[in-house]
């Protein structure tokens, strides 16, 4: 290379890095490589880096302690050539103390001045049309238009005569000198657009141009002498498929799309050849349109951003800085193909503020790099090693308030990962996802005073009636959250003043709840809703000393186990037990216990997984159906929380019996009927309100249910426990520390002319007992079971809706669902409530309206 540098007298060879300080030490092979190589290192940098950059200057453990000397500019990368100045005034001085013998642009804002000034220099450059297009994408329209999508070009002193009826919708704007995503949207329609024109700083020339709908790619390609010397497609995700924006969520590399490359490859090639591409790495986006042809979404001339460059090493084992720097000299530059297949994946989160990120089930912990902090080191593997998970990031401090991802920067956690086959990333992603937990809280208003754990949208909707607007904090796990598409939970229900993302359901650690959610000022009391929010709710009204169950009596109510162990010698009935680990168990069981037994999970609700077994029942098959058993969108994904039990089946009757509990007295009770299943799967088919037993027997459960709230040390809440009166003796089958499910709450309400949910609140607030009451009437509620099968057609719903006594009737199914036998009570086709004068009245008005509905399936009628 000619040295067109005319100071006299020798002076060290050096190379000028340009870019984010920050980018440029998240990339410390480049620092490495100079500096093994005797290179005096000059880097010119924003000024808003210059108190970090000084102080690092003087870290021996910093990246950046290798550099020799610093230039800090002013500029907007926004506006065009606003850099420019500050950085050819550094280099011009420069130029008279060293020889510089190289240079480039590590991140984007200032790629257009190190081209020119290093087209001054005579130095290897990506071309000025190459280096002045990649940082426009206007220009980037105006020099590729083979490439382009339809496009239009709207300077500032255009927007307000835009029209956007020349626009075909979607369309999609973007600011044209920006990056990371920023300000990158989809207008589905021209009402919106001029207000969104509007929204740009006046200074911003922006394109608006049609929306290009399919999977987006990005090309990397290290060029030489004008060749290619090495070419990669990436694929990636990004928030388009379910939002306005644009913002990237994965990056595979290699492309685990092959069958796009030879498209994306060549037009990736044609591109920068018509760009007069000479020397640097491009880092290039595409999508492949419906037609599949390569449309050009913009492209870079600088290294890629993210994860990328890691990514590649992961994938090829060798890393790229090395190489980049070698084109920058002019040396004779290559790079391996890939080997492995690398991914790093952004997770999306709930809004709020950040307090903390938890990885389970994996060796790694996860690594607060921050918005300015340096990421680790991460080496790749041999190409044969099992699949890995390398590190997880938090790319924001404990406290930052996280909002709706609109550009890159609004991004909270990553993950990378790499394995031999697409098969196993792909398999590895998804346990990654499953075992990463971002909690983020909202700011909890002055005006909550009670704080639901679980998402009930019945009890919403009464509390909606019975509470002030804004005075509910509702805690849900994330991913349930996600699962139920709740978010917008405060929009549905004016009591609530907000979703609270919180580890509601971790019953191996409560205490985590109680230091992720913040003790909301005015709060009087926390409400357990679900099953699995028992043991949290417990845990935080103790926190925050408010009445509640307690934490050992929750814990025990959420293990059927634990329950059986603590009543023994109480003096209340049980069958025989015993905790079951696999198969072989439950046979021996059986065996020694007439042929007959129940299989059943300990921690689950709604009958899910339990199975009444007889002599000729295949144990292991009955086993892995219990066992597969699950609710995902009701259960977070705790993992090793699965405990099963098998036990003596009894016969008799069943009952529940619930109980309303103030400071370990137990205060209005009611006995409910039950109607179960004769088959395998004992669901609930019926309840009678109330069931109108013999008086012995009813004060025979009365006490049981006091013996038991001694026993287990219940405090304050609503007990729903579970009877087989078998040889008239009951015999507990199980307890539930919360109001019970099955529509019993609407018979409670309906039977005893009372709001069994106010009578909760009443002593979850503490504000005192709630006493006996005497039923009005009786209640019942029969569920329709129907025939399996897809549904053809639903009848007769009016009619029962219009028969004696009927208060309410909801049905599940409709024409074009699915009728699925009935294993759990979440299968159940629908209900119909009704009253009359007593337990046989209310019981055959029911029955009555359940006979008028017809639901025919494909497997015939019901």
């Amino acid at each position: 290379m000619d040295d067109t540098q005319t100071a006299p007298g020798p002076r060290p060879d050096a190379f000028i890095l340009t870019g984010s300080f920050l980018v440029v030490c998240r990339a410390p092979l480049y620092l490495a490589e100079l500096a093994r190589r005797g290179l005096k290192i000059l880097l010119i940098t924003p000024s808003y880096w210059r108190e970090d950059a000084l102080a690092a200057a003087k870290d021996p453990d910093h990246p950046a302690y290798v550099i020799d000397e610093v230039a800090f500019v002013d500029g907007d990368v926004s506006r065009d050539n606003s850099y420019l100045p500050g950085v050819l005034s550094a280099a011009r001085r420069w130029r008279d103390e060293y020889r510089v013998v190289g240079a480039y642009a590590v991140g984007e804002t200032q790629v257009e001045p190190t081209g020119l000034l290093a087209d001054a220099l005579g130095l290897r450059t990506p071309g000025l049309r190459a280096t002045r297009a990649c940082r426009s994408k206007y220009l980037q329209r105006w020099y590729l238009p083979e490439f382009s999508p339809v496009s239009l070009t709207v300077p500032p002193e255009s927007r307000a005569t835009f029209d956007p009826a020349a626009v075909r919708y979607p369309a999609v704007v973007k600011p044209t000198g920006r990056h990371s995503s920023s300000g990158v949207e989809t207008v589905t329609g021209p009402d919106a657009l001029p207000a969104l024109l509007a929204s740009y700083p006046g200074h911003e020339t922006v394109l608006v141009e049609e929306k290009v709908e399919g999977q987006e790619y990005s090309v990397e390609s290290l060029v030489q002498d004008g060749r290619i010397v090495f070419g990669s497609a990436t694929r990636k995700a990004t928030t388009d498929s379910h939002a306005h924006t644009f913002v990237e969520l994965s990056h595979t590399v290699p492309s685990d799309r092959p069958e796009a490359d030879e498209v994306l490859l060549d037009a990736n090639r044609r591109m920068l050849e018509a760009l007069g591409f000479q020397d640097g790495v491009a880092h290039a986006e595409w999508r492949i349109g419906a037609d599949g042809r390569a449309y050009l979404m913009e492209v870079a001339a600088r290294t890629p951003g993210d994860g990328l460059c890691i990514l590649y090493e992961l994938a090829t084992g060798a890393p790229l800085e090395p190489e980049i720097v070698r084109i920058a000299l002019g040396e004779p530059a290559s790079y391996p193909k890939p080997s492995r297949v690398a991914r790093q994946v952004y997770l999306e989160h709930v809004p709020g503020v950040l307090t903390d990120v938890r990885v389970s089930g994996f060796d790694v912990e996860p690594v607060w790099v921050g918005e300015g902090g340096l990421w680790p080191a991460v080496g790749p593997s041999a190409p044969a090693d099992p699949p890995t998970l390398r590190t997880v990031l938090v790319h924001h401090d404990r406290g930052t308030e996280l909002g709706p991802l609109r550009s890159s920067e609004d991004r909270a956690v990553s993950f990378f990962i790499d394995a031999p086959t697409v098969a196993e990333l792909d398999e590895l992603e998804a346990r990654v996802r499953r075992a990463v937990t971002v909690h983020t809280v909202p700011a909890v208003p002055d005006t909550v005073t009670h704080v639901l754990v679980g998402y009930s949208p019945v009890m919403l909707a009464k509390l909606d009636e019975h509470l002030p607007p804004g005075s509910v904090l509702v805690l849900e796990e994330p991913a349930v959250i996600e699962a139920r598409g709740i978010t917008a939970l405060a929009d549905r229900h004016p009591c609530v003043a907000a979703l609270f993302p919180a580890p509601s359901q971790n019953e191996a650690d409560p205490r985590r709840a109680v230091e992720t959610v913040p003790r909301p000022a005015g709060v009087r009391a926390v409400v357990p809703v679900v099953e699995y929010g028992v043991v949290v709710a417990a845990a935080l009204a103790d926190a925050w000393g408010l009445p509640g169950a307690g934490p050992e009596a929750a814990r025990v109510l959420r293990d059927k186990g634990l329950l059986r162990a603590a009543l023994a010698g109480s003096g209340i009935a049980q069958p025989d037990w015993a905790v079951a680990e696999h198969a072989e168990q439950v046979a021996g069981f059986r065996a020694a216990h007439g042929g007959r037994c129940v299989l059943k999970p300990a921690n689950r609700q709604a009958s899910l997984g339990v199975r009444l077994l007889g002599p000729d029942d295949d144990i292991a098959e009955e086993w892995a159906g219990t066992t597969a058993a699950d609710e995902p969108t009701l259960r977070a994904p705790y993992e090793d929380t699965a405990r099963y039990l098998v036990e003596q089946r009894l016969s008799g009757p069943e009952v529940s019996v619930e109980a309303v509990v103030h400071e370990g007295e137990v205060g209005f009770t009611n006995i409910t009927a039950k109607l179960v299943q004769d088959n395998g799967h004992p669901v609930e088919t019926g309840h009678t309100v109330p069931a109108g037993l013999p008086q012995p027997l009813a004060d025979a459960l009365r006490e049981a249910v006091t013996r038991l709230v001694d026993t287990v040390g219940f405090r304050s809440g609503v007990l729903h426990s579970e009877w087989i009166l078998a040889d008239g003796t009951p015999h507990l089958v199980e307890c539930a520390g919360r109001l019970p499910g099955g529509g019993i709450t609407v018979l409670i309400d309906l039977a005893y002319d009372t709001d069994i949910l106010r009578n909760l609140l009443h002593v979850l607030t503490g504000t005192g007992p709630v006493g006996p009451l005497t039923a009005a009437r009786a209640a019942a509620v029969r569920f329709l079971i129907a025939r399996p099968g897809p549904v053809e057609s639903v009848t007769g719903a009016d009619e029962a809706r219009a028969a004696p006594g009927v208060t309410e009737l909801h049905l599940s199914v409709a024409p074009g669902s699915t009728v699925r036998s009935v294993t759990s009570s979440w299968e159940r086709a629908g209900l119909v409530i009704a009253t009359g004068a007593d337990a046989v009245e209310a019981g055959r008005r029911a029955e009555h309206a359940l006979s008028l509905i017809d639901v025919r399936t494909g497997g015939g009628a019901r």
